[in-house]
């Protein structure tokens, strides 16, 4: 339901701008989601009345299936940004058995008087807000918050002519064709030679939230954050040229930090086929705690005017979505910059930095979603999944109390059930996430994985190709496609794939460490040994690496290698993979080594071991699937992770 009209309300001290598709209180813009919104204007403009259920599902969700749950998450997040509750319920009351209806005073307003800001038409930007396009003599604004504030920068300013355009007009949804959307790189803004790791910290997430603006507008299709920061060091047009051919436009962006404090952010929007700049801006502005959130929505707005696209009305409502609390962004903005390190100590790190933001915004999603990546991959790399799995578990879940309709965190959730074997929830939410936003490479990447534990090489090769095009430099992608093709038998495919994403990710050990596995699974035992030793290096010797250098090496014949690197991966005392710690001793080839890695694949099973999605498929394990002295137990362990012949019957799709 389109929530604008020639009416905007107020509601105490609160604006509901049904023009600009935000709440305002005073100065301040109250930030909700789209939805949100919609419930919240249907909800004032059948006040004399009681809405049921059903027709708010019909009217806000166009009558497409959703559940109670979600209807009552959004009447909440309506009350919470008109200072109401479900207790207090002085907006919206809840008339038990039937529905709903909005019982505050409303006063109906001109849209004219509903905000004192221009519109399209003319006249300056607000006195308040740094303007865009500045000369680079303009003098600063004349406010100054203190230097001592020590929350990240947030500088710039809202496009005021090009956002404004963008709202008011009429944009309809226009379903493109792939190859029809201007492709689009961010490249990782850069800093002045003067600038801290502080502002170093604001310019990588100005980035981010520039392509999480571009990516919401439909008609775009803008390169994922994870392989737009592979460009950091190296945006050269040649680099761009040969790791994504098919991007036409590039945006980059420098910020400058002059000796008094003002922030200079260039952006330039250039056509690297036409080889022209298509679009550029300066933005010219201090500290300010609510411009930041306003100024990536203006570079989007302003490229994809540029680039004569349009933006739905439903798109352009979520970037006009602004945080509540706008201090829960430096540990936000810190949180990522710890978790791009991605290592153990890293990713803990980050994830104290987003537990804070949390706790200074109990509403902020983003820091949501992101603490959620981070517990997932320190569960997939190191840490016990048996503990780990509930807490991913639960953080999800306060996503989606959040925002029911999530991609991202279905996504998430799916190919974390992916990961422990939890198959039949594993499915339904990696499709619902597929069907809710099909651009996510994650999504693909668990059927990837969800296909390979049943061995449908041809679904696994084209999950991996699709998740490839929407994600190309993904490094997560890159090291499980190494896995998923070698364990259904593809090792031509395999080492091609490998040896691709080891040019892609240089620095990058664990993928190393696949790649050494490719190698010796298809005989060359010496490179596998020599990549497993790089992957070692460049892991600084994470556990899971040694057991992998572990296995080249007893593969390769080189048995006396093998206990001792696996001594030295339990001397870390952290979690160490007991399903790969079985492989390392069934490469030494001895019964007795045979009856030890049975005993670690029951171990295992107890521990939740993500690698025993492979259980079936993988080639190491034949001395113990083909082994009559074995196949009754090896056959426990498949009924054990639903992986026997019955129950992989029902999952095939």
């Amino acid at each position: 339901m389109p929530a604008t009209g020639d009416k905007s309300y107020q509601v105490g001290q609160f604006v509901i701008d049904t023009a600009r598709y935000r709440i305002r209180s005073g100065d301040s813009t109250i930030p909700v989601e789209p939805k949100v919104f919609d419930l919240l204007v249907h909800l004032i403009r059948h006040r004399d009345r009681v809405l049921t259920r059903e027709e708010l599902f019909e009217a806000i969700w166009d009558g497409r299936p959703v559940s109670d749950a979600t209807l009552s998450n959004h009447v909440r997040s309506a009350r919470k940004a008109l200072g109401d509750s479900g207790d207090l319920q002085q907006t919206i009351e809840t008339i038990r058995g039937r529905g709903y209806r909005f019982v505050a005073g409303v006063t109906e307003l001109d849209p004219a008087a509903a905000d004192p800001s221009p519109d399209s038409a003319g006249g300056p930007p607000p006195a308040s807000l740094p303007r865009a396009d500045l000369p680079p003599d303009d003098p600063p604004p004349p406010t100054r918050r203190p230097a001592a504030s020590r929350w990240l920068l947030v500088p710039l300013a809202l496009l005021g002519v090009l956002a404004l355009f963008a709202v008011r007009a009429l944009f309809a949804p226009a379903a493109s064709p792939e190859s029809s959307r201007p492709y689009i790189l961010v490249v990782p803004f850069s800093v002045s030679d003067n600038a801290s790791d502080y502002h170093r910290t604001f310019a990588d997430q100005l980035t981010r939230e520039v392509i999480d603006s571009l990516r919401r507008i439909s008609a775009l299709r803008a390169v994922p954050q994870a392989t737009a920061f592979h460009f950091r060091d190296d945006a050269t047009r040649e680099a761009i040229a040969a790791r994504l051919p098919d991007v036409q436009y590039v945006l980059e962006g420098a910020v400058s930090v002059a000796p008094d404090g003002t922030l200079r952010i260039t952006p330039r929007l250039a056509d690297l086929r036409r080889d022209l700049d298509v679009w550029n801006s300066a933005f010219k502005v201090r500290i300010d705690d609510r411009n930041f959130f306003e100024t990536p929505v203006a570079i989007a707005t302003a490229v994809a005017a540029a680039l004569k696209v349009r933006i739905v009305r439903d798109e352009q409502r979520a970037l006009a979505e602004l945080p509540r609390v706008p201090q829960a962004y430096e540990p936000y903005a810190t949180g990522w910059r710890e978790a791009e390190q991605f290592t153990h100590q890293s990713l803990k790190r980050a994830l104290v930095a987003f537990d804070r933001a949390i706790a200074l915004d109990p509403d902020f999603l983003a820091a949501y979603r992101a603490r959620s990546d981070v517990l997932r991959m320190l569960l997939t790399y190191f840490e016990s999944p048996r503990d780990l799995l509930p807490v991913v578990e639960s953080s999800l879940g306060a996503v989606l109390e959040r925002d029911p309709d999530s991609a991202e965190a279905y996504s998430s959730l799916g190919l974390t059930q992916v990961m422990a074997w939890q198959w039949q929830p594993a499915w339904q939410n990696l499709s619902r996430a597929k069907t809710l936003d099909p651009s996510l490479a994650q999504t693909e990447l668990g059927f990837a994985l969800y296909y390979t534990a049943l061995r449908e090489t041809s679904k696994v090769k084209a999950s991996l190709e699709r998740a490839t095009e929407l994600d190309p430099l993904n490094t997560e992608l890159a090291d499980w496609g190494t896995w998923a093709l070698m364990m259904v038998g593809e090792q031509q495919a395999a080492r091609d794939w490998s040896e691709t994403q080891m040019r892609q990710h240089p620095d990058n050990g664990f993928v190393f460490s696949g790649a050494g596995l490719a190698a010796y699974l298809r005989g060359d035992f010496a490179a596998g040994v020599a990549l497993a030793t790089r992957g070692v290096e460049l892991t600084e010797r994470a556990p899971v690496a040694l057991i992998m250098l572990a296995q080249a090496h007893g593969y390769a014949g080189q048995k006396h290698e093998v206990l001792p690197l696996l001594a030295e991966a339990e001397r870390a005392n952290i979690y160490m993979c007991p399903y790969e710690t079985a492989v390392a001793h069934l490469s030494l080839g001895d019964e007795a080594s045979r009856a030890r890695a049975m005993e670690l694949l029951f171990e295992a099973v107890s521990l939740r071991s993500n690698c025993l999605i492979f259980l079936r498929t993988d080639p190491r394990m034949r001395p113990l699937r083909d082994d009559p002295r074995h196949v009754a137990r090896f056959s426990e362990l498949l009924a054990l992770v639903a992986l026997d012949d019955r129950a992989v019957t029902e999952y095939r799709r």
